[in-house]
């Protein structure tokens, strides 16, 4: 599903598969990822009922979709290579 990136925390928090601009959600095996300009940048991660969010700092649009895509609730808060090690990529 195709979404305006303003319009995907919707899909997000109810963790539906979408297409944004440079950014996407998808489930990974048992997990749902949201992604910024790739597989080698997840934001967040749902894994066995909790929310990751990734904390290290890109460029001034990956913290821009990171605002746009956070899911209303409390994450837990890990670096990109912990995030990835969770998500076993």
């Amino acid at each position: 599903m195709r979404v305006a990136n303003g319009s995907a925390r919707t899909q997000v928090q109810a963790r539906i598969s979408f297409e944004g601009n440079n950014t996407f959600g998808e489930w990974a095996g048992p997990n749902y990822v949201v992604y910024s300009y790739g597989h080698h940048w997840p934001l967040f991660a749902y894994v066995d009922g909790t929310w990751y969010e990734n904390v290290d700092k890109f460029s001034r649009t990956t913290s821009k979709h990171s605002g746009q895509l956070r899911p209303i609730a409390d994450t837990e808060k890990v670096t990109k290579d912990e995030l990835l090690d969770l998500l076993g990529l």
